[in-house]
């Protein structure tokens, strides 16, 4: 089995489940008055967000310690640089009056992770088309 087979395999269902729920709470927010429910709907993402995260984990368990190495310094210095630049932002926000949304901050964090996995994987010469499919019966 290739290797994207195999991850649309593992995340596919819960990509969907999160597309879904993001697209249902949005789509609600914007019908529902401002309260309780509307509350609730904005939270329809959570599950998927932590399936999400025990899927990716479950993956990350069944690799060598290469790649497992290789994703856990991409993580830090991600997590690390984004909480940097993202309290700079807020820091911005409530000194200068400069206006930083949340998706601002997420998208911030998807360039940080992206940035961090191609610093490691050039740091390792390790890149997605290597077979790591041997944790795999």
């Amino acid at each position: 089995m290739t290797l994207w087979k195999r991850y649309l395999i593992d995340m596919g269902p819960v990509s969907v489940f999160y597309v879904v729920s993001v697209l249902a709470a949005s789509l609600l927010s914007k019908y529902l008055e401002p309260g309780l429910l509307r509350n609730l709907c904005a939270a329809l993402p959570l599950p998927s967000i932590l399936w999400m995260a025990h899927a990716e984990l479950k993956r990350l368990r069944q690799r060598d310690e290469l790649r497992q190495r290789i994703e856990l310094e991409a993580m830090t210095i991600a997590f690390s640089v984004s909480i940097c630049a993202i309290t700079m932002l807020a820091f911005l926000e409530l000194l200068a009056g400069i206006a930083i949304t949340m998706p601002y901050a997420a998208l911030l964090m998807v360039t940080c992770w992206i940035g961090a996995q191609l610093w490691t994987r050039l740091r390792y010469q390790y890149w997605w088309e290597h077979d790591d499919s041997e944790g795999k019966a």
